[in-house]
């Protein structure tokens, strides 16, 4: 059973992951007569027993998390007897014979896309690996980081109403309700001669010879076809704006059929109709024919199909190409077995066989230990372990696999010279140089909740790569992983994967102990929680040398997920200290009340978290009288989750204080109705420091906070800055 189900959850409406459509639940008659609409035909891509999956054949959804439908692929809820109707439990991992609904008409659309040379078994895999690593909030809707083509805003997960009542007709539309491809080419209107060439002028001979002087119009036909064969209708129309001469040579009507033909090519504007490309036929009639249906000002059922085909086939792409990689492509992920656990925060216990490795530091994706309604894209991986040299003083090259999920680019294997993890032949593959001599120091990796996003090397010398993936989408994290470096000038990649990328990664120094050994490696090299670079950062990490970080709940038991928010109030050496006027604290529900912080200062304002919130608790600083922050002592709920931060009092170094909790409004103290307040109070700081800032984390999908500390600068030149 997975990890985080909520079983009192109230049935979503299920939509289609291929389409963003919903899969409606509609009283179907005893003795169907006719098919139902389009979008209440449903397979299902199932599996059963823990083991089998498969596509089912047609059938409807009995309920909202139910799908009724024969296990055979060929038949359907017509032709199918009713002793040979299952159910299969949408989105219910933990179910016997569970699955992921789609459109049969989506479903025939990958088939044409995949030119139905993938047996169906292994597009069913492939599918099924897909949508369960991707998050699914409310068990209704995958969440690919798309819109569905505009669809997503019509999804009502908990609503009444499958279909809303105001949705557009184009997204109702049956994709393969369109006309036979004759029918558009009998339908194509003529070509119009005033629209092919422009107005006549007067030219000479000498104009038209400069013209021709150009790289084109030195072309033949045959080679000068051949060029325009790889350029769009567009681009073509651009061609023309350039010269006279040129608008004169391009005309479409002249254009060999080979150039039309190349319209309908994957990859191409018109390849949503999906014609064979052997079968001989007038292409510039079928593409004016189709152009001037999809032109149409009135809209007409014809064009509404077209255009949701149309909307449709550009969001099997990054699908159908995982479907085509996985069928040629080894399943398992490159590197040496290994078993990995997160005993206390930062305290790893990894080992191979019966030997146990010293982990420098891992950052994980992983989320299963919250409480979602389904793992949010991160399942338990398998553990990979690589070796890889710490200096190349030839140089060479370092090979990135990538996998596009969605509209998310994935980093799924690394490898270089003889090392290797995760995966490698998925759907894109970019080459890093590594300079001669190079020393390899630290990796720089950039997470979502569903796993890695991006990596890059720093080399000896301030020398750096280039980001390999996605840097700059919404709920990032970015962190910093050491190398370590031993005498035989060896370290290791450790690397966590689901079906198809890496979902955890770290490095491992080349130093193994017998796993029974009277002593652990994390116990001998605990991970310093006081260094920024021991976490993932929610935004950009904090750039400072002399920076610690102290926490409030350092034995919470949450998920290895968990980026800190960097609240920054104070600047580089405490810089923005002196301007300091005030500070704010947003607050919300009782029980979770933190939502943000903000600070004022002579002249800016700073806001972290979410901070418009009507009831805020503020706190008057004379920063540029000298007062300071000199003591922060933290309020945590405890519960069944792990302890939450409620509130933490604030003093300065001029004895005032303030509480930031909000009062119970119905006995006006600080404590939330029938709960009891744990204070935590920040041990072991240094003797000179300088509080400059607050971490905190949030529960992931929530606004509030979960997680509080404080941030701290020594002064430069002390033996912590130093020894650090």
């Amino acid at each position: 059973m997975d990890l985080g189900l909520d079983d009192d959850l109230l049935p979503a409406n299920k939509y289609c992951p291929l389409c963003g459509v919903v899969l409606l639940c509609e009283e179907l008659e005893d003795d169907p007569e006719t098919r139902r609409p389009w979008y209440a035909e449903v397979r299902g891509v199932a599996k059963e027993n823990f083991s089998d999956i498969f596509m089912t054949g047609v059938g409807f959804m009995s309920a909202r998390e139910t799908l009724c439908a024969p296990l055979d692929e060929e038949l359907d809820y017509l032709t199918a007897d009713d002793e040979a109707l299952y159910d299969v439990d949408l989105l219910q991992a933990e179910s016997e014979r569970h699955g992921f609904g789609l459109h049969d008409s989506c479903w025939m659309l990958l088939q044409d896309r995949l030119w139905h040379t993938i047996d169906s078994d292994k597009i069913a895999h492939s599918l099924y690996n897909q949508f369960y690593c991707t998050p699914c909030p409310y068990r209704s809707s995958l969440s690919f980081g798309h819109d569905y083509g505009g669809a997503k805003q019509w999804q009502r997960a908990l609503d009444d109403m499958g279909m809303p009542e105001d949705m557009p007709p184009l997204l109702q539309a049956d994709p393969y309700a369109i006309p036979l491809l004759e029918k558009l080419e009998e339908n194509a209107p003529d070509v119009d001669g005033r629209r092919e060439y422009p107005p006549a002028y007067n030219t000479t001979s000498t104009d038209i010879n400069t013209g021709y002087r150009n790289s084109f119009g030195r072309l033949s036909s045959e080679l000068f076809y051949e060029v325009v064969s790889y350029l769009s209708v567009p681009e073509l129309l651009d061609l023309r704006c350039t010269s006279q001469e040129l608008s004169q040579r391009v005309v479409f009507s002249s254009l060999p059929q080979s150039f039309w033909k190349s319209q309908f090519a994957r990859g191409s504007s018109m390849d949503f109709l999906f014609p064979d490309l052997e079968q001989p036929r007038d292409w510039f009639r079928l593409y004016r024919g189709t152009l001037s249906i999809l032109q149409a000002k009135d809209p007409s059922p014809e064009q509404l199909s077209l255009l949701n085909r149309k909307r449709i086939r550009e969001l099997l792409e990054p699908i159908a190409s995982v479907v085509e990689a996985d069928s040629g492509r080894s399943k398992e992920p490159r590197g040496r077995r290994a078993n990995c656990m997160e005993l206390r925060p930062g305290q790893w216990f990894v080992s191979e066989g019966l030997n146990q490795w010293r982990a420098e530091n891992i950052y994980t994706g992983y989320l299963t230990l919250e409480t979602e309604y389904l793992p949010h894209g991160c399942h338990v991986p398998r553990y990979r372990i690589g070796a890889f040299p710490q200096s190349m003083p030839r140089g060479g090259e370092m090979k990135i696999s990538t996998v596009q999920l969605g509209a998310r680019v994935f980093i799924s294997g690394i490898s270089l010279q003889e090392g290797a993890v995760g995966y490698g032949g998925l759907t894109g593959l970019v080459t890093i140089k590594v300079p001669p001599r190079a020393i390899f120091n630290q990796i720089e990796v950039a997470f979502c909740p569903e796993g890695l996003r991006a990596i890059r090397f720093h080399f000896g010398g301030n020398t750096t790569s280039d980001w390999v993936g996605d840097t700059l989408d919404t709920d990032m994290s970015y962190g910093v992983l050491r190398i370590p470096h031993s005498p035989c000038a060896k370290y290791h990649i450790f690397a966590g994967t689901d079906a198809h990328k890496i979902t955890a990664i770290g490095t491992i120094h080349n130093e193994s102990r017998e796993e029974r050994a009277s002593k652990p490696f994390w116990l001998d090299y605990p991970l310093d929680l006081t260094l920024p670079d021991s976490y993932l950062w929610q935004s950009e990490r904090p750039s400072y040398d002399n920076l610690r970080i102290y926490q409030f709940q350092t034995e919470t038991v949450g998920t290895p997920y968990r980026p800190l928010m960097n609240i920054d109030f104070g600047g580089s050496n405490g810089e923005w200290l002196d301007s300091l006027l005030s500070m704010e604290v947003h607050v919300s529900s009782e029980f979770s009340p933190i939502l943000g912080m903000a600070f004022n200062y002579t002249d800016k304002t700073l806001r972290f978290g979410e901070c418009t919130s009507d009831k805020k608790l503020t706190f008057s600083i004379d920063g540029p009288g000298g007062e300071r922050i000199t003591d922060v002592v933290g309020s945590t709920i405890s519960n069944t989750d792990a302890s939450c931060i409620y509130g933490f009092r604030v003093t300065t170094n001029w004895n005032r204080e303030i509480e930031f909790q909000p009062h119970d409004p119905f006995d006006g103290t600080c404590s939330p109705t029938g709960v009891s307040l744990n204070s935590c109070y920040l041990e072991d700081l240094p003797q000179e420091h300088i509080i400059t800032g607050f971490v905190a984390t949030q529960r992931y999908g929530q606004r509030y906070f979960k997680e509080l500390g404080i941030q701290i600068q020594l002064p430069n030149g002390s033996d912590e800055g130093q020894s650090a």
